[in-house]
């Protein structure tokens, strides 16, 4: 009688049976896993430049001929982003339940680079003539569609130094950083890029 009582329990322990129909040995079916977005840093600049070059063209019959002047308005929104990671909390593979080496639930912890760093790049366009103004308006539309997209802006700068004999250039520009998940940012990188290519002179 002693020794069918020894049989049955260790026949029990072996398949995982115990007391009440309960088993032992598989982990409960994990539900569906949600993706995860890794978080990305975007950091870039807009700067718009109105040049005026002054240049002389011969013969000079005229002891003080007037200059030609030729006038450009170039800009370039500048940008990058950091690479990106997402909380690490995975359970290894194993074996029933038990514990690593056998049930597969260590849970690692820290961070998995998932999203690499894109190094600087840039787009812009150009135009014949225009103006400062042009520039400052150029600037003051694309700190407003950072701020739309939920970036924080510099201000605003305009740089116009003293016009010297062989021309002069004056400026505008900001700075600004984006923070969010990969897909958002990839995004936002589009939304500016195609605002910039379509700014246009005043006169255009």
């Amino acid at each position: 009688m002693n020794i069918r009582v020894g049989t049955s329990i260790a026949l029990a322990l072996f398949v995982g049976v115990v007391p009440g129909g309960a088993t032992t040995g598989s982990p409960p079916a994990a539900g569906p896993q949600v993706p995860v977005e890794p978080n990305v840093v975007l950091s870039g600049s807009y700067s718009c430049y109105y040049t005026v070059t002054s240049y002389y063209t011969g013969p000079f019959v005229d002891p003080s001929p007037p200059p030609q002047t030729f006038a450009e308005t170039t800009d370039s929104l500048t940008l990058g982003t950091t690479g990106g990671s997402i909380p690490a909390d995975s359970r290894a593979p194993g074996i029933g339940g038990i514990g690593p080496g056998f049930g597969g639930v260590p849970t690692v912890r820290g961070s998995i680079p998932i999203a690499a760093p894109v190094p600087a790049f840039s787009t812009g366009h150009s135009f014949n003539e225009g103006s400062i103004e042009d520039c400052v308006r150029f600037a003051l539309a694309m700190s407003a569609a950072a701020k739309g997209l939920g970036c924080t802006t510099s201000d605003v700068r305009r740089r116009q130094p003293p016009q010297t004999i062989g021309g002069n250039s004056a400026s505008a520009s900001f700075n600004f950083v984006c923070e969010g998940p990969q897909a958002d940012i990839v995004h936002d990188v589009g939304e500016l890029s195609r605002a910039v290519l379509a700014l246009k002179l005043q006169s255009v």
